[in-house]
């Protein structure tokens, strides 16, 4: 299309000209997003606010599944300025609003928010690392801290011995409280080491309390598959009849898993590999509810990473246009920034270029582009 443009009387310089060009190519890429979302299983939407350069507050909404070909996919799918009312209210309305726009209130499975722009993720490849952290993997990990710390609470002595020696902590020396009362130190530090743990622990519990909902994901922890063969999980599989149960055959399912239990080649490192080997085998149909379990679990978002890498991008775009980017060109642009992948993607497939000429050619001009 360049190169075109460069050989011809049209340059493209108009600022109109400039706007429609985003606009329509912007409206191509969210046409193909369309399509891998009407074709995915589930869904689920991440949304985050940060304020940009120019003082706007902008809430960034990303959708989460796993397409066809078994990729999962993290696509951004716009700005939107937030900045007249951040009530929870106005952030419930938007996710509706989402929900309608992308036809996808009958798949979604999770949403996510957060509200600290911390991570940058486009420029480091922290996007697809999150993206293959298995929230199995995950939880499991935060139940294996809780463990620890909760162990903790039996090892004092242990700990004041190691720390006395080499600080010489309470060497012969009483600690000095009001009223005159000396107290002994070991007692003293006990007292406080068991505070501090206990806070800890009770945090933990609080904040992850939710991951209860989510024992189902037990169900293909690979590190217990011996254990399964012996005993199946029966509350992880009254778990997932709680929660989704209406996406699965319940019964048929805990048969397939039984027979994944029982074969060391479902026996896989992360339920993306688990999947892939479902897929590439041909056993899709043979394994219907093992597979859209694996798509299930691979569609909860572990974290916000991703929503968090568009604001790179919404600050690099901000800084280019001086701050003038209007709320339509800012969208085009920073969809084709952060959705480069996919802008790529489609430049290799001609129909792609007709999409975008036929789209900027229905705009409103003083000349006809198109032929009636």
């Amino acid at each position: 299309m360049t190169k075109k443009m460069e050989n011809s009387i049209f340059t493209g310089l108009s600022n109109r000209i400039q706007n429609d060009l985003i606009e329509a190519i912007h409206k191509v890429m969210l046409n193909e997003m369309l399509k891998e979302i009407e074709q995915a299983k589930f869904v689920s939407i991440v949304v985050d606010e940060t304020s940009d350069v120019s003082a706007s507050s902008q809430l960034s909404t990303v959708l989460r599944y796993v397409t066809e070909d078994c990729v999962t996919k993290e696509r951004f799918i716009g700005f939107s300025d937030v900045s007249a009312d951040r009530s929870a209210n106005a952030l419930s309305e938007h996710v509706f609003k989402c929900i309608e726009t992308w036809e996808c209130g009958n798949k979604l499975i999770a949403q996510t928010y957060d509200g600290a722009a911390t991570m940058v993720g486009q420029l480091n490849g922290l996007q697809a690392k999150s993206k293959s952290h298995d929230i199995v993997y995950c939880k499991e990990q935060i139940d294996k801290t809780r463990t620890v710390l909760e162990n903790k609470l039996d090892n004092f002595s242990i700990f004041y011995d190691r720390l006395g020696g080499k600080y010489g902590i309470g060497a012969g020396i009483g600690i000095q409280r009001s009223k005159n009362i000396t107290i002994d130190p070991q007692r003293h530090y006990r007292m406080l080491y068991n505070k501090i743990i206990s806070t800890i622990v009770d945090q933990i519990k609080a904040r992850y309390s939710s991951l209860e909902e989510f024992k189902f994901m037990e169900l293909l922890n690979f590190n217990k598959v011996d254990e399964y063969c012996k005993q199946f999980p029966v509350d992880s599989l009254d778990s997932l009849r709680t929660t989704y149960g209406r996406f699965f055959d319940v019964i048929r399912l805990q048969s397939e898993l039984n027979v994944m239990y029982s074969m060391k080649d479902f026996k896989k490192p992360s339920v993306s590999h688990l999947m892939s080997y479902i897929n590439s085998s041909d056993l899709v149909e043979a394994m219907p509810e093992l597979f859209n379990l694996c798509k299930l679990i691979l569609t909860i978002p572990s974290t916000t990473a991703s929503v968090e890498g568009s604001f790179s991008a919404l600050s690099r775009i901000k800084t280019y246009q001086r701050n003038a980017t209007r709320e339509r060109r800012l969208s085009g642009l920073a969809l084709m920034s952060i959705e480069k992948d996919l802008l790529q993607e489609l430049m290799k497939r001609e129909y792609s270029y007709e999409n975008v000429i036929d789209i900027f050619a229905q705009k409103d001009r003083r000349i006809e582009l198109i032929h009636k």
